[in-house]
């Protein structure tokens, strides 16, 4: 009489775990708002437009921007749904997973970092920090430039927002 070694249901059960999880992974993952930002940077001459954007893979529930300068920080936009907004020369334009930050006509106190909250299916963090530069003639660039990509460099978070880039 031939029997088989028994196989213990221990390493099974493991095994199925491990791969219920992954699976449980993926699927979660997939669901990530994955924020795309204008980063670092953004080097702008006085009087010439800036575009500041951030895109998710999800649609946005809501944006706030804040301005941090000169040691003080100013929320621009508060929880703004779908739609385009305006204040005190800037403007914000929220459709599906795009929003974009615009301000036409560059001045010093638009100079600082700025914090954007953006709700998804999460809430992410991002800093973008404006620098205003002398203008120059060869620097006047004409409004057809407006909607750019994505420049600058990567520049450290604010100390005071050093916070997790996505919430769940």
């Amino acid at each position: 009489m031939m029997t088989c070694p028994s196989v213990p249901a221990i390493p099974t059960l493991w095994l199925f775990s491990i791969l219920l999880l992954v699976v449980s992974l993926n699927a979660q993952n997939k669901s990530w708002d994955n924020p795309i930002c204008t980063e670092g940077i953004l080097s702008v001459p006085r009087g010439n437009p800036a575009v500041m954007t951030c895109n998710i893979s999800n649609t946005f529930t809501d944006v706030t921007i804040q301005l941090s300068a000169n040691g003080k920080d100013k929320t621009i936009f508060d929880k703004k749904p779908q739609g385009n907004f305006s204040w005190r020369g800037w403007e914000l334009q929220v459709q599906g997973g795009l929003a974009q930050l615009v301000i036409k006509d560059t001045q010093d106190d638009h100079t600082g970092i700025y914090l954007w909250q953006l709700h998804g299916r999460q809430r992410c963090y991002k800093n973008i920090t404006l620098n205003i530069l002398e203008p120059s003639n060869e620097d006047k660039v004409p409004d057809t430039t407006l909607f750019t990509s994505f420049p600058g460099t990567v520049v450290p978070r604010s100390p005071r927002w050093n916070v997790p880039q996505c919430l769940t």
